[in-house]
């Protein structure tokens, strides 16, 4: 379906809920054989994996939603938020920055999360609708940042001087259309040795938390479909499908 998407349409509003939201409760009314990306100036009720508050100030960062449609048998669905953490890493090292991914798709620099990436899906009869969400700090004060329920960043905070966020979200929209025409032709295990690059905490003592049981132990790699290998304390190496790392 990807060779159908020559067109990018780029939906803007002031003020909105949350990208998110808007791209599911109207994706029944977008371009099926296009991608679509939905941005807004400013979210009223942003939010993050496990159902956080996104903090989202007026004109300062990206919040943007991509939405297109799959086939119903795909085979990477799982892995499309670390496609487009990839995306995003590609861009902000083009930028001078030097990313991490947290896996399995939040981006860090200097240890400080920068990127939050959220997947989610639509179904119809002969498709699949992903709602494939990224907030990024741009243009973030610090006195905003501390505010936020963990240690985060902005890419002005970090280089001393102010972007727009069109310098960001035009060339990551692109880069992200080409991750995803590869991913389709040749699967998520081309970006493996990329992303291994450039995962946080490896060989570190982690916590993997999947919102009901926490797991300890070292981690270690991720495997060709994109679960991360943790090496448990009596040498196992158990695959996790799903969760966040915690400390």
């Amino acid at each position: 379906m990807l060779e159908n998407y020559k067109n990018i349409y780029y939906l803007h509003f002031d003020t909105i809920d949350s990208t998110s939201q808007w791209t599911r409760n109207n994706a029944h009314t977008l371009e099926q054989t296009q991608l679509t990306c939905v941005t807004a100036m400013e979210q009223t009720s942003g939010r993050g994996r496990w159902s956080r508050k996104w903090v989202s100030p007026r004109g300062q960062n990206i919040y943007a939603t991509l939405y297109f449609c799959l086939k119903p048998d795909c085979q990477y669905l799982a892995n499309l938020g670390q496609i487009l953490s990839l995306s995003c890493s590609t861009v902000l090292k083009e930028k001078g920055f030097h990313p991490q991914i947290k896996w399995p798709n939040d981006l860090l620099l200097e240890r400080k999360k920068v990127a939050g990436i959220l997947c989610e899906t639509v179904n119809f009869p002969d498709r699949i609708g992903i709602v494939l969400s990224i907030g990024i700090n741009i243009n973030m004060t610090q006195e905003l940042l501390d505010t936020i329920d963990q240690p985060a960043t902005s890419l002005a905070q970090l280089s001393g001087h102010p972007w727009t966020l069109e310098q960001i979200l035009e060339p990551l929209v692109q880069q992200f259309l080409k991750d995803l025409k590869a991913v389709e032709t040749q699967g998520f295990k081309i970006f493996v040795p990329a992303y291994e690059a450039l995962l946080a905490y490896k060989g570190q003592q982690i916590t993997c938390h999947d919102g009901k049981n926490s797991i300890q132990g070292i981690c270690e790699s991720i495997d060709n479909e994109g679960r991360l290998n943790l090496k448990l304390d009596d040498g196992r190496v158990v695959k996790i499908s799903a969760g966040e790392i915690l400390f």
